[in-house]
């Protein structure tokens, strides 16, 4: 395989808790995936769609649950959520909030993809594994759990699917099926599939808040523009240079670790490409703090999100980038 396949799925999150609870030793769990503690338990991490997968059996195993997909969606919350997730939340109504999903999901992973299947009165929300071998049940379960568990949450309303198709065959906990959606479960079919009534779906959210849906929306846009432009491999550095700005500046050896390569493999690759990985640093932080600027964050707030101490430094930095401070970068604008 080619190309280098990433998650930033925040479910891993909830499963190292889960491993480590149980008396697993980090050392073990770090050889087993090869990825640290820190990469494994932090939010704005990616690591190897490989590695997030060899979680699973382990926790299934110390949890003796084999329906623990499922029951996940359970632990799924403001605690644990990706931004694309504060995205769909934030949306006016449901069947937006999955149009969001379908569209930014390539930044949480490359893995899979939803596609969004509206009619006159049905809409079929269809997850695809990209990929034959990480074909596991595990991930179509726990986020069509997650899906159904959210939606019903965000409009204070019992919606439950018409009919959830499985690729998987069944694994004998029909009970726990029933329990999630309440809804006919058809296994070893030809997609992994939610059925809604369209009616159900274009229920508003309690939580929507045009605000903040349209600020995580530039980002998200930002954030999948620059890298559509790019080859796969300077598309998920930078994914990954923008996610960690806010801890201080990503070196290229962790960078390259994340990507499952050394320092050396990842500066070839990248000088053949006609880029460093200095040069990628340096365009996220001007990309974004045009975007920032423009979003109407105050120099401060811009100074936390792009890794600065201070925002004397940012403004620094911003005036040697494009001639001029920031402040007077937004009355030019106008």
């Amino acid at each position: 395989m080619n190309t280098t396949v990433m998650t930033s799925h925040v479910t891993r999150q909830i499963l190292v808790q889960i491993i480590l609870e149980k008396g697993y030793q980090p050392d073990d769990l770090c050889h087993l995936t090869g990825a640290s503690i820190d990469q494994l338990l932090d939010p704005n991490e990616y690591i190897p769609y490989s590695s997030f997968l060899k979680l699973w059996p382990i926790a299934i195993g110390l949890t003796g649950d084999s329906a623990l997909a499922l029951h996940l969606r359970k632990s799924s919350g403001k605690k644990n959520i990706h931004f694309i997730g504060s995205l769909a939340i934030s949306s006016q109504n449901l069947l937006e909030a999955a149009h969001h999903l379908a569209r930014y999901n390539r930044i949480i992973t490359n893995a899979d993809k939803y596609d969004i299947i509206v009619t006159e009165n049905i809409v079929k929300i269809v997850l695809t594994i990209l990929y034959p071998e990480y074909q596991q049940r595990w991930i179509p379960e726990n986020q069509f759990g997650v899906l159904t568990d959210t939606g019903r949450a965000l409009v204070n309303l019992e919606i439950n699917p018409l009919e959830v198709h499985f690729q998987h065959s069944d694994p004998g906990y029909a009970e726990e099926y029933h329990k999630v959606f309440k809804a006919p479960v058809l296994f070893q079919q030809t997609k992994n599939i939610l059925v809604f009534r369209k009616s159900d779906l274009l229920q508003p959210i309690t939580s929507h808040d045009p605000f903040l849906e349209a600020a995580l929306k530039n980002y998200a846009d930002t954030l999948l523009n620059k890298t559509s432009k790019m080859g796969s491999l300077q598309g998920r550095l930078y994914e990954i240079i923008i996610s960690s700005l806010p801890n201080g500046n990503l070196e290229c050896k962790k960078a390259a670790k994340i990507l499952n390569m050394d320092s050396s493999t990842l500066y070839r690759h990248l000088r053949r490409e006609g880029t460093t990985f200095k040069d990628l640093l340096l365009s996220a932080k001007q990309d974004l703090a045009k975007t920032y600027l423009l979003q109407g964050m105050t120099c401060s707030q811009i100074t936390y999100l792009l890794g600065y101490s201070e925002p004397a430094a940012f403004q620094r930095a911003f005036k040697r980038w494009f001639g001029m401070s920031p402040g007077n970068y937004n009355k030019s604008l106008t």
